[in-house]
């Protein structure tokens, strides 16, 4: 990993009544420049296009901080450039306030900022944004270069993944030559009764340990909504909407893990938005997914409790309660071809 060292960046000497803005004309930085992150020490280099692909809750995970040091990340104007020296060692930028999704948006969007010479900590899980690139650059693979076209395009050279802004229309016509992608993410908070009263707090903890291991191993994406099967109900509501979409009623989670050293599990899930763009127009495919549309860039959240009795976990005879909290968000992006 890069260290900070050498003179320091200008990026993080600007005063508190912000930086004087620049000539644009002479510091403009390419539409290709790439902005550096650290998740748990797994190093990711990534364009702005592909970052802003990324859905919003994404980029606040991987950019709890901001992008710009405290204080101008709100007074940021369009005419603005920030002033960095390129020859000093990558910044690691780790203090920072949290900044909403608004600001991160406008900083990624205007190239006038310069941003490769920082690197960006972050705690969010690796593995996960992993398995989104690839499931988004696969998906990107697939888009016909026009309207027309019905071979894949290659994913190289421009031909990459880049986010959409909001059009009119319906479903059908809008995703005629881009992509729509669900994204789903269950955060499970567990809680774990002690099985007996005389339990110290070493066995607590390989109890709750063990209750995690058990938790991961219930991969069904529906499983835990299942228990109410009336009809007309919110949870089935949303199964349905979700397996009209894209999913399927027996699919798993696409990545699923527990966060270290705490009684949390995070789960992803991805599917692309079917259309059936050569079917019916009536077809209920294309009514779910103007429905599922509204969540593009407008994230909707909601939360579960339930008592269960965890079978099968080490080390304890018979079963365990367990109390769950899930907190599902529910998100679109719509990726096209540059």
């Amino acid at each position: 990993m890069a260290q900070a060292g050498g003179a320091a960046s200008i990026i993080t000497q600007v005063s508190q009544g912000g930086p004087a803005p620049i000539n644009t004309n002479t510091f403009h930085t390419s539409p290709d420049e790439h902005i550096n992150i650290d998740l748990r020490g797994t190093r990711f280099t990534l364009s702005r296009d592909e970052l802003l692909t990324l859905p919003e809750f994404v980029l606040l995970s991987l950019f709890p901080n901001g992008l710009l040091p405290e204080g101008h990340m709100n007074s940021f104007h369009e005419p603005d450039v920030y002033p960095v020296d390129v020859s000093a060692a990558p910044r690691l930028i780790s203090s920072f306030h949290p900044q909403d999704i608004a600001a991160l948006q406008n900083v990624l969007q205007n190239h006038d900022v310069y941003l490769s010479d920082s690197i960006y900590l972050s705690q969010y899980d690796p593995t996960s944004l992993q398995y989104m690139l690839e499931f988004f650059r696969s998906v990107a693979q697939t888009i016909p270069t026009s309207p027309t076209e019905d071979s894949p395009s290659p994913f190289s050279g421009d031909q990459a993944p880049v986010p959409i802004e909001p059009m009119q229309g319906n479903a059908r016509d809008m995703l005629q030559d881009r992509a729509g992608i669900i994204v789903l993410r269950e955060d499970l908070d567990f809680y774990v009764i002690p099985p007996r009263r005389d339990i110290s707090h070493p066995e607590m903890v390989q109890v709750k340990r063990a209750a995690g291991r058990a938790l991961l191993k219930q991969g069904g994406i529906f499983s835990g909504l299942r228990k109410s099967e009336e009809p007309g109900t919110t949870e089935q509501h949303l199964i349905e909407m979700l397996t009209a979409g894209g999913f399927n009623h027996d699919d798993t989670w696409g990545h699923r893990a527990g966060e270290p050293n705490k009684a949390v599990i995070c789960s992803i899930a991805l599917a692309r938005l079917r259309t059936d763009v050569r079917g019916d127009a009536n077809s209920n495919a294309v009514g779910m997914a103007q429905k599922l549309l509204l969540f593009w860039r407008k994230p909707a959240r909601r939360c579960w409790w339930e008592g269960v009795d965890l079978e099968n976990v080490e080390g304890i005879d018979g079963t365990l309660k367990v109390w769950i909290r899930r907190v599902w968000t529910l998100e679109m992006s719509v990726i096209g071809l540059r």
